[in-house]
């Protein structure tokens, strides 16, 4: 264990010689200065071990003693750490300079990472966060997380959570997104329930308001199919007209509909056929500075396709905010050819099908049944889309009139009238 101590804290080999070397052992003894291996050379003059640490008071009692002492050579690790600073003391400055860098720098954003946003758009919240102070290289301390979340919050409704955690060189952002309120019904203002399309009622059903038509009959857009004025029944032998009340018309309407649906495309199109030349051209961004080393060239004038890629960098799995770009352009001439007509047909009944389950969508509908005509004229491909649907028909309208009670006789409904 000492010969481990005295390896690390180094040691000085010394030859000692003189008249009367014992008296330096005395004297060593004396002030208790430590020292192993002694080894006699003859009458005058022996070596032995000492700490590093005690050469100089080793020296003073040498002279008091009357002793000559030359060094053999020096071991240790401290002995190797006085080299190493002796001989590349830039190297060591410039270790020190490079770690207090690194310890300052680690202090600024570099990454700001937002997670638990579905329908929000990252960007979105990202650029509220740098209206309020938050983005990249900016220093880390200084940001007063709370006040920044609150504030960055207020100019986004669309969450009810923000919250700001700083790591180091990392800034996460942790959001929750509000829940939509639902629609409130407006019970003060009148209003009538209007058929949106033509169609057969198969169920009707009045919530609010006096039902015009019943199941099975045929009806066309706008006609009225839930009226808010409600007649007002007198007692039997009454006399006094109670009038009728105008009230918000509210219920559901599933009738069987008819859609017709058409999509149109050239039988020929524009195929781009690409040359030999093509040139590419890189970039970086970092921060918010720009780099960009891609030079012009003659094809800028002519037609091509501009293909962008944009990769960030992140060695060991930990983003950096350094952004490469590869930007390359491919120059084309068009030449005019013919479509093939069943491929584009069936990209069109495709698309006409998704067009249809959008709009049903939105009235919580079904397709019950579809066909397809397809007809091509004057250059151009057709494809009609004739389907047979189940759907909600009823539309909410405001209606004159108000809510109360009106004296008098009721005008005629909607329907009557036509």
């Amino acid at each position: 264990m000492k010969k481990l101590i005295n390896l690390l804290r180094g040691y000085v080999i010394l030859e000692v010689a003189g008249a009367f070397p014992e008296r330096l052992l005395n004297l060593c003894a004396q002030n208790r200065l430590q020292f192993w291996k002694l080894s006699w050379i003859d009458e005058t003059s022996f070596t032995f071990r000492i700490a590093l640490s005690d050469r100089k008071r080793l020296d003073e009692l040498a002279q008091r003693s009357m002793c000559q002492l030359t060094e053999r050579g020096r071991r240790g690790a401290a002995v190797e750490v006085e080299r190493i600073i002796e001989r590349r003391w830039g190297f060591l400055a410039g270790l020190a300079v490079c770690f207090l860098a690194v310890s300052f720098l680690s202090r600024f954003l570099l990454v700001i990472e937002v997670v638990g946003n579905e329908t929000t758009p990252t960007a979105v919240i990202l650029s509220q966060l740098q209206r309020v102070g938050v983005r990249p290289g900016v220093y880390g301390p200084s940001i007063p997380e709370k006040e920044a979340a609150n504030a960055a919050l207020l100019g986004l409704p669309e969450l009810s959570y923000l919250a700001i955690n700083i790591y180091g060189t990392r800034a996460e952002v942790v959001v929750h997104e509000a829940e939509k309120k639902p629609e409130m019904l407006e019970e003060d203002i009148p209003t009538d329930v209007i058929a949106k399309a033509d169609g057969i009622i198969e169920e009707i059903q009045a919530n609010f308001g006096r039902a015009m038509f019943q199941d099975g009959d045929i009806v066309a857009k706008g006609e009225v199919l839930i009226s808010g004025d409600l007649d007002l029944k007198e007692p039997e032998y009454g006399t006094v007209d109670l009038g009728h009340l105008i009230v918000h018309a509210a219920g559901s309407v599933t009738a069987r509909t008819w859609r017709t649906l058409e999509e149109t495309i050239p039988l020929t199109y524009q195929a781009k056929m690409y040359t030999e030349e093509e040139q590419t051209g890189y970039g970086i961004k970092i921060l918010w500075n720009d780099l960009d080393f891609f030079e012009n060239s003659s094809i800028s004038q002519g037609r091509y396709d501009k293909i962008t890629k944009t990769e960030q960098l992140a060695p060991f799995g930990r983003p950096l905010p350094v952004w490469v770009t590869t930007t390359t352009l491919r120059p084309y001439t068009l030449e005019e050819r013919p479509i093939d007509v069943e491929e584009a047909a069936a990209r069109l009944e495709r698309a006409l099908l998704a067009r249809l389950e959008e709009l049903l969508a939105a009235n919580g509908g079904e397709a019950l049944r579809t066909d397809f005509v397809t007809k091509e004229e004057d250059g151009l491909l057709t494809v009609t889309l004739l389907a047979e649907c189940r759907e909600e028909i009823g539309r909410t309208v405001k209606r004159e009139g108000e809510i109360g009670r009106i004296y008098g006789t009721p005008q005629e409904d909607t329907k009557d009238s036509g």
